[in-house]
């Protein structure tokens, strides 16, 4: 790690917590045909062959303290769409439904528990699929994974079930989704707490007795695709969070918000970082717009960090790895206790900060006693942008919101009930995009699904997203000279290959410069989610505090047609 990087961070502060840059760049790919002919934007894909959605588990038992369990089922497609319900190795659905577009279903059992929970498209139509929890006087909302998400290992921050922390329960659950027998190991830190065999449809939910430790690691050790959530009782109150999986470990996590202010009811807020690396690894921790990170922190092997901040609410939060190198990755979650409840949510990588996300439903109704349903909406990285957001099948938006880059939102519409909700911007700019809600004195937290985590077509050429991953001051000499370092992502989750990606042109605004010289070649950038990051230095003169800067790009498919970003 560079010392000197962290070690200005006094001398740098007033420059660096108000210098704000925005990066302008169209992220949807748009491609010239081989002769050099105008540019035709990439289509995408109608629905194919079915898809499935899972849950770990569903109880809506009483004696358990479960006051409903809902599966609401929204239809993203502008056709109705099938949906079929099925638990465990059930071969005849208990639930065969018709959505209208842009409708939902909302489905429950009395007095039924079991899993895992499998929710089926036969016509193959994109759906949002959430769970929805009462236990007691608390609310809960899980999202379920896609069938073409699954993994064979998952990932959480942490784990405790010690009673002194007012654990009451940690249970970790674990569903085989494969065809055959799983084989399945859990560790929690560096320790081995089990192995596991699980029949194809079959699920565990193993916990370990006052215990107190993180990482927490769940594989297949013959490669079966698994579905692995954790479950707390905490107090009075439930929470489950769904498992990271390999696939989408990174460097770098985003948060919508962090609050650790007592008069909000917030008694606790974490942000737990967690390495599984063998090797030592080092992360910044950025709360709001500035450049500046509130904490710098050491994570041994196979260890957790747990830092939090009293008296602190704003946001976004951003949390970077500055030294992983290689296949190392880091994993992070915020775990909060709003009054006599308790809340964990996953950070949230660069490939889920997207233009388009999603949520099965919204509630600010006071008959059903929620005191509170607010949208948080952050505009991370690149150009001001306007955002819609639609309310089930209306054409048009409930509301519009003009939120500038690095900025955000927080609207919250009272005495409305419906969805799905289609948050979106206007110009393809990456928003990071959570639901934050007061059920009684209850708090949960949900995040926007992207069109990957619901399983919408790829684009059908390469797809290129860029993103900003940090903005900093390298060193002191950097410093003095005005040299400001950005670091960014070129990310490709469309269909095909992005062969021979580059760089083409950087250019500032009020007088700031490149001293990184272009062409910049990123190389060949894998489909479905593949990325190449790689670091700008600008000139900044002493009097600016904020700029626009314009990236331009190009790649070809394996076809040699030629994609350019932004359009030209």
């Amino acid at each position: 790690m560079n010392k000197n990087r962290t070690s200005i961070t006094t001398v740098a502060a007033l420059l660096a917590t108000t210098l704000l840059v925005t990066l302008i760049v169209c992220s949807a790919a748009l491609a010239a045909s081989s002769d050099g002919s105008a540019p035709v934007a990439s289509g995408t894909p109608a629905p194919g062959t079915t898809k499935a959605y899972y849950f770990t588990w569903y109880d809506s038992k009483p004696g358990n303290g479960m006051a409903g369990d809902w599966i609401v089922i929204g239809n993203l497609e502008d056709t109705s769409a099938s949906a079929q319900v099925y638990f465990g190795n059930e071969t005849s659905p208990r639930e065969n439904l018709t959505i209208a577009s842009h409708d939902r279903a909302v489905v429950s059992w009395p007095d039924t528990i079991g899993g895992p929970v499998r929710v089926v498209s036969p016509d193959g139509a994109t759906l949002v699929v959430t769970q929805r929890v009462l236990y007691r006087n608390t609310f809960n909302e899980v999202a379920a994974l896609e069938a073409g998400n699954l993994d064979s290992s998952y990932n959480f921050t942490w784990y405790d079930s010690k009673p002194g922390n007012g654990m009451r329960g940690n249970w970790i659950l674990v569903a085989n989704a494969g065809a055959e027998t799983a084989s399945v190991d859990v560790y929690i830190g560096d320790a081995s707490m089990g192995s596991y065999q699980i029949a194809p449809g079959d699920k565990i939910t193993p916990q370990y007795p006052n215990y107190m430790n993180g990482p927490v690691r769940v594989t297949s050790t013959n490669g079966q695709p698994l579905i692995v959530s954790q479950r707390v009782l905490w107090g009075g109150s439930f929470n489950e969070v769904m498992g990271m999986p390999d696939r989408n470990l990174d460097t770098v996590y985003n948060f919508t918000w962090y609050d650790m202010t007592r008069d909000t009811g917030m008694a606790g807020n974490w942000i737990l970082i967690s390495n599984s690396n063998d090797a030592t690894v080092h992360a910044q921790v950025y709360v709001g717009p500035g450049a500046v990170p509130r904490g710098t922190y050491a994570i041994g092997p196979h260890q957790s960090v747990t830092p939090t901040y009293p008296g602190l609410r704003d946001g976004p939060v951003r949390v970077v790895c500055t030294d992983c190198s290689g296949s190392q990755k880091i994993m992070v979650s915020q775990r909060i206790i709003y009054k006599d409840s308790f809340e964990e949510v996953q950070g949230t990588p660069p490939a889920g900060l997207t233009e388009r996300e999603f949520f099965g439903w919204y509630d600010f109704t006071a008959a059903n006693s929620m005191r509170g349903d607010w949208l948080l909406i952050a505009n991370l990285g690149l150009s001001d942008t306007i955002v819609d957001v639609f309310i089930g099948n209306s054409p048009t938006p409930y509301a519009s919101y003009n939120i500038a880059a690095d900025d955000r939102v927080t609207p919250q519409f009272p005495e409305v009930m419906g969805g799905p909700i289609r948050v979106v911007s206007r110009n393809n700019q990456p928003l990071m995009v959570s639901q934050r809600t007061i059920y009684k004195d209850s708090f949960n937290e949900l995040l926007g699904l992207t069109k990957v985590d619901v399983g919408a077509p790829a684009a059908a050429g390469p797809d290129m997203h860029l993103n900003k991953l940090n903005v900093y001051w390298k060193d002191l000499s950097d410093f003095n000279n005005h040299l400001l370092s950005v670091d960014m992502r070129m990310a490709n989750p469309g269909a095909g290959n992005a062969l021979g990606t580059t760089i083409t042109g950087i250019a500032g605004t009020n007088g700031v410069t490149p001293e990184t010289t272009v062409p910049i070649p990123l190389g060949d950038i894998s489909a479905g989610g593949g990325y190449a990051n790689f670091t700008v230095r600008l000139n900044v003169p002493a009097s600016v505090t904020s700029f626009n800067l314009q990236v331009t790009a190009k790649c070809q498919d394996s076809g040699g047609t030629w994609y350019y970003f932004p359009a030209v």
